[in-house]
């Protein structure tokens, strides 16, 4: 009979100490520093959303916050750009996005044609 009670007791205090630590469920950890490369194909003012096609042909909808860093110009369709964004509640959150200038070829004048005189 007493080693019963003392059962009892173990058992007892092993549900209150369960009781009093919670287990803690698993979170997943905001994800940060994904990145992307490509050419915006679409730019929607309205919505702050704008859309990047990879070299691959993947099309990618990103949105734009106040916190959105942008270094270079003002977003425009066609735009080579280098873009960070997290994931958050099912969306891409730009978090910076560096618009790369193209440099155009220069142009040499050529010389005049010889001749004539």
């Amino acid at each position: 009979m007493r080693r019963l009670l003392v059962g009892l007791a173990l058992l007892a205090l092993a549900s209150v100490g369960s009781a009093a630590a919670p287990t803690k469920t698993p979170t997943h950890p905001k994800s940060h520093g994904y990145s992307l490369a490509g050419v915006i194909v679409r730019v929607d003012v309205v919505a702050k959303t704008f859309a990047v096609q990879s070299q691959t042909g993947a099309e990618t909808t990103l949105v734009r916050t106040s916190a959105t860093r942008v270094q270079g110009n003002a977003l425009k369709p066609g735009d080579r750009v280098a873009v960070r964004y997290m994931e958050k509640d099912g969306k891409k959150i730009a978090t910076s996005v560096k618009v790369e200038t193209v440099v155009a070829a220069a142009v040499t004048p050529t010389a005049a044609p010889a001749g004539g005189r």
